[in-house]
């Protein structure tokens, strides 16, 4: 029910919290290319893209639903793990792994993982 992502930011070390959409899946990847955009100067830092991803999706976000965060568990090797990634999908546009070095991202677990028109960049 919805078009579901969980979106997780992460550099060499460090994992944000999960990004929860429940109707913006489809959306993921311009939203990624916006925060891209606006993290200029900025490539490297987890906790800063993760707050202006949150707030680009708010700003298209109307009312108190459909955006949240959550706490995660994952260490950096864990984005890297296919199965458990896929594990951790609620299906819809999947778990959209984010390498704030350079923004480049995968999906696994729903149709941005399989859809290459839906990706900007992998």
């Amino acid at each position: 029910m919805g078009d579901r992502a969980l979106v997780i930011f992460h550099d060499e070390g460090t994992v944000s919290p999960t990004v929860y959409l429940h109707w913006s899946g489809r959306h993921v990847p311009e939203l990624l290319d916006e925060l891209k955009g606006r993290m200029l100067g900025r490539y490297g830092d987890v906790d800063y893209a993760t707050a202006r991803f949150v707030g680009i999706c708010h700003g298209y976000i109307e009312g108190n639903l459909s955006l949240g965060v959550f706490r995660n568990k994952f260490e950096v090797s864990d984005l890297r793990d296919r199965a458990l990634m896929t594990e951790a999908s609620h299906g819809d546009a999947g778990v959209v792994i984010v390498d704030v070095k350079d923004f480049a991202w995968k999906a696994y677990g729903g149709y941005l993982e399989t859809d290459p028109t839906a990706q900007l960049a992998v």
